[in-house]
C-alpha cells in the first residue's frame, strides 16, 4: 500500500495529537515545555503545532523500545 506524502506531512493540532497518544491535552503541552515533542510555532496567534510524521516516528520509535535524544 502507497503511504500519501501529503498525508504524511499534516500538522497536528494539541488536541489530536493527545487523542493520537491517549493523553490528556495538558500532557502534550508539558511534553512539547519539555522539548519531549518537537513543535511548530504556525500563524500570528503563535499555535502549536505538531508534525504527523514525528508523532509517528515517536510511535514507532516507543513501540520498539528506542529513545532517540531531541537535538
Amino acid at each position: 500500500m502507497e503511504v500519501n506524502s501529503k498525508m504524511l506531512n499534516r500538522m497536528l493540532t494539541v488536541k489530536e495529537v493527545a487523542a493520537i497518544l491517549n493523553v490528556h491535552p495538558n500532557t502534550v503541552r508539558r511534553w512539547e515545555k519539555k522539548w519531549l515533542l518537537k513543535s511548530y510555532i504556525i500563524g500570528p496567534h503563535r499555535n502549536i503545532r505538531f508534525s504527523q510524521e514525528d508523532i509517528l516516528e515517536l510511535l514507532d520509535n516507543s513501540r520498539n523500545g528506542v529513545r532517540k535524544e531531541r537535538g
